[in-house]
């Protein structure tokens, strides 16, 4: 049986954060979407066979619903020296004008970070790449444009003056057929994620991961992550699209129980947003509900998988269907059950 790794309270607070460093942490798909997709005059400098992850975030703890960033380091081709790609992945689905003096911060940052550790060295260059998937096309603001002042073309020799790289993902060719099935899967589902067209395309999204050449658990563990995703950023997206999506990827079987039990899990955040559209008191005793049935069937499964050793598929659907009610008598037939099956009637 497929055993899900739930997430914790911060990647549910943070979804698009969770979902971005989750994708990332795979060094083949940043290989590939930084070759085929950094203009051509910056990717011939560039020895992608090199590139690898830093540790660390320059985003503070106050923007990190709207921000979330990684750091690359990569060497340049025919030399030792490195440079450093800084990726800003802007989350909100509208645009933010401060993104320029956000991403000055962050490189100076990390320039003086380097001269800290490396005084005698001087620095590396800084490519600054911004990902945004929101629906309003993009407009770049240099911080001259920032300045409140009458003439600030006057003052440009005085301001900081940088560019950076811009992927609006709506402008982007998402099946380009140099990128990585994995790279296609993931522009797919961040231009559909803020739109109400991802329903009808999550299945092309989870048969692109199945297609992906690995182990059988890690073509699960992407495909749950990219459902879960979408499950925690849309009210629209029901278990219906879900299964649909995963008989796409033949994946129903052992992905289904998981992804059913993050419902449950969310209860109580689920009844409380609700509550806010349908009134406060009625999502609230929801939430409530949800989060006691969601106690009953987790100790039930811990209870069998003491007992018997393991929770068969077929058990897990009867626990997860169940009312509070059948909980309470599936509980109570632990004591003389013979089998799993026999707790819940099977």
């Amino acid at each position: 049986m497929y055993t899900s790794t739930i997430m914790d309270n911060n990647q549910i607070q943070n979804p698009h954060d969770a979902f971005f460093r989750t994708v990332f942490s795979d060094p083949e798909v940043t290989r590939s979407l930084l070759q085929h997709e950094l203009p051509q005059q910056i990717a011939a400098q560039l020895d992608f066979s090199s590139i690898k992850r830093q540790n660390g975030t320059h985003v503070s703890k106050m923007l990190q619903n709207t921000y979330s960033d990684m750091i690359f380091s990569i060497k340049l081709k025919n030399s030792e020296s490195q440079a450093y790609i800084y990726t800003l992945f802007e989350h909100k689905s509208y645009v933010d004008n401060w993104c320029s003096l956000q991403l000055l911060k962050y490189m100076t940052y990390q320039w003086e970070e380097f001269h800290r550790q490396n005084p005698k060295d001087k620095l590396p260059p800084i490519i600054p790449l911004v990902l945004y998937h929101g629906k309003q096309g993009w407009r770049k603001n240099d911080i001259l444009d920032l300045l409140d002042v009458d003439s600030p073309k006057l003052l440009k020799s005085y301001t900081p003056q940088f560019d950076y790289i811009l992927w609006d993902v709506a402008q982007m060719d998402r099946d380009r057929k140099e990128l990585s099935l994995e790279v296609r899967a993931f522009l797919q589902i961040m231009y559909h994620i803020t739109r109400h067209t991802l329903p009808e395309t999550l299945p092309q999204i989870t048969q692109l991961l199945a297609q992906v050449t690995q182990d059988r658990t890690t073509t699960l563990e992407k495909i749950e992550t990219y459902l879960r995703y979408a499950i925690n950023c849309n009210d629209y997206i029901d278990e219906e699209d879900i299964a649909i999506s995963l008989d796409t990827s033949n994946t129903k079987e052992e992905l289904m129980p998981t992804l059913a039990q993050k419902w449950i899990d969310q209860g109580w955040e689920r009844g409380i947003e609700r509550g806010i559209e349908t009134g406060i008191e009625r999502g609230i005793e929801r939430g409530k509900a949800e989060g006691a049935r969601n106690g009953q069937s987790r100790l039930l499964r811990n209870l069998i998988q003491r007992r018997f050793g393991s929770v068969p598929t077929e058990v897990e659907m009867c626990i997860l269907s169940a009312t509070e009610e059948e909980l309470e008598q599936f509980a109570n037939n632990i004591f003389n059950a013979n089998t799993a099956q026999e707790v819940v009637g099977l």
